[in-house]
């Protein structure tokens, strides 16, 4: 009897074994599977908030987000009953879906908080498109600009740079340059009203000048013409109103700068000054110098070096206008150019300050015209110094009368040759009457009288090589001196090559070389002599101060497409 009731126990025993074995291995298995699909989840998670794989930016993964967590929960709850070994590697296995989910819901938020700066970006654009700032783009501006501070960390916490960067140009980055692009007007506004504000509050006059300051500082700064040729307005307005007790100190100062670099703002343009300048530049400049604080200063002497950047005409313009004019009267561009580089080496107008470049005799400007008195009105004398294409205008004119010297019914000089205004050669009295019809210029008693030094500035940069007068042909007589009438003549005839017209067509006297490009640096192509050419257009200026050719776009009778010729390789 014992020994049964002993089995009956062993038996009992292993049962109890296998069924809590088989208890045991089945929820491992069901906790295993918690976890695969928990991870499985994660993965599609992770799929859906990297661009690349099936992110975009703009759809939020909320379904893949909630079946992450929800599978991630129910298994990390089983496997928290788990013990030893298989507990700890679960643990590991569901980490990474746990960095899934935190990367995800970082994901999320991001486009969250990107559509709703969208949203506030859109209602500030409609604002902008107004013709007038006022209170509601304000107001507009501020909501963006707050939200983008609060929340711009947000775009910083996405995992994956590709889709961080993404994220940024799809929301943050637009939201950003609207803003920077409003900031220097609603600035401006927004210091307006305060100095408004603080007159009617009678407060202190240091607060008047922080205000102000804001306006000095941002005003030029406005990329929209419409809203600061508003606000240009509105702190004229505000100029004229603010009582004369309050001017004084900081505020008085700031206010005269604005009102300075207003003045400057209206006289200054691309190749145009005005008399009154000089002094603004000069006092605006000793005001800027006297500013304490570094930034501040550096932000005036920026605005207005700005200004007087205007005034500035590039190489190629300023040789076109010189072409230009020249071609109006007929003359030799070869001509014109290689005077206004002998009147004036740096082919400059204007000095820093706005002034006109002046000659010790009151030469001004790029052609030095000069007064020959107190009462000479010839020319509008102000427009001569401050206005870079009447002084070229004039310069010209001053030649075109000086070649007519020759042909008056008492001339006062002899002609070259047959008086062809086409030809170098016939310019040399003409050149030397632009500085003076004296013996100050004559080659027999001047080492390098003034034509000379013309001509040497032709063959030195317009690589032309016309025949100098030979000096014995230079007669000057009486008391006081005056230049022989006799007409003279010189061996070579060079004819201008800058006075081609579109359409013409030449045909090659040498073997030529042109260009790709027209510029000495653009690939070079030989045509034979002989071959016809045809002008395809007006004369085509470089950047190159030292070159005072001309370039034309051509093209080569049986040769496909264009080319660029120098003018002078058309000799």
């Amino acid at each position: 009897m014992k020994h049964i009731k002993t089995l009956i126990i062993s038996v009992t025993m292993l049962m109890l074994i296998m069924v809590f074995g088989h208890t045991n291995a089945f929820a491992a298995n069901q906790t295993d599977t918690l976890v695969n699909n928990a991870i499985k989840a994660g993965k599609t998670l992770s799929d859906a908030t990297i661009i690349g794989k099936k992110g975009n930016g703009k759809t939020i993964p909320t379904k893949e987000y909630k079946a992450a967590l929800k599978k991630y929960n129910t298994a990390k709850t089983a496997v928290n009953k788990q013990k030893g070994s298989q507990k700890k590697t679960n643990l590991k296995r569901l980490n990474t879906v746990n960095t899934q989910i935190s990367r995800g819901k970082k994901y999320i938020d991001a486009i969250t908080y990107g559509k709703n700066i969208i949203s506030k970006k859109v209602a500030l654009d409609k604002h902008a498109k107004s013709i007038v700032i006022d209170t509601k783009l304000i107001t507009s501006y501020s909501a963006l600009s707050s939200y983008l501070k609060k929340y711009s960390s947000k775009f910083e916490m996405v995992y994956d740079k590709k889709t961080r960067d993404t994220l940024k140009k799809l929301y943050k980055t637009p939201a950003d340059k609207v803003i920077k692009d409003l900031k220097a007007a609603v600035t401006v506004k927004t210091a307006i009203n305060e100095t408004n504000s603080h007159i009617r509050s009678s407060a202190s006059i240091s607060k008047l000048a922080a205000a102000y300051l804001n306006i000095l500082l941002s005003i030029d700064l406005i990329p929209q013409a419409k809203f600061k040729k508003q606000l240009k307005s509105e702190v004229k307005a505000l100029n004229s109103s603010i009582p004369s007790k309050i001017k004084t100190g900081k505020f008085a100062e700031y206010v005269s700068m604005e009102d300075q670099f207003d003045q400057l703002d209206i006289f200054v343009s691309k190749g145009r000054s005005n008399k009154e300048v000089p002094g603004i530049y000069r006092s605006l400049n000793n005001s800027i110098k006297a500013t304490s604080s570094a930034s501040n200063r550096a932000s005036f002497q920026k605005r207005l070096t700005a200004i007087m950047d205007r005034l500035k005409v590039s190489t190629k313009e300023l040789k076109g206008m010189l072409t230009k004019a020249a071609i109006s009267k007929g003359i030799p561009p070869e001509v014109v150019k290689s005077i206004a580089i002998t009147e004036n080496g740096h082919l400059t107008q204007f000095k820093t300050d706005g002034d006109v470049f002046k000659s010790d005799d009151n030469g001004y400007g790029i052609m030095q015209v000069t007064p020959m008195s107190k009462t000479d009105n010839s020319y509008n004398w102000d427009k001569v110094r401050y206005d870079l294409a009447y002084n070229i205008e004039s310069g010209v004119d001053t030649l075109s009368k000086k070649w007519a010297y020759a042909f008056h019914s008492k001339p006062l000089m002899p002609i070259i040759n047959n008086g062809e205004k086409n030809i170098l050669e016939n310019w040399y009295f003409a050149i030397m009457a632009y500085n003076a019809l004296s013996t100050k210029n004559d080659p027999n008693t001047k080492s390098k009288p003034y034509q000379l030094k013309v001509y040497d500035n032709m063959k030195k940069h317009t690589n032309m090589s016309p025949e100098i007068l030979n000096k014995k042909l230079v007669v000057f007589s009486g008391n006081p001196p005056v230049l022989n009438k006799t007409g003279v003549k010189t061996t070579k005839k060079t004819k201008s090559t800058q006075l081609f017209k579109k359409n013409n067509q030449i045909k090659l006297s040498t073997k030529t070389k042109f260009r790709s490009a027209p510029t000495t640096k653009s690939a070079e192509k030989y045509f034979p002599k002989g071959a016809k050419v045809t002008i395809l257009s007006e004369p085509i200026e470089d950047d190159h101060s030292a070159n005072l050719f001309t370039w034309y776009k051509v093209s080569v009778s049986g040769t496909k497409g264009t080319w660029y010729v120098a003018s002078s390789n058309l000799q």
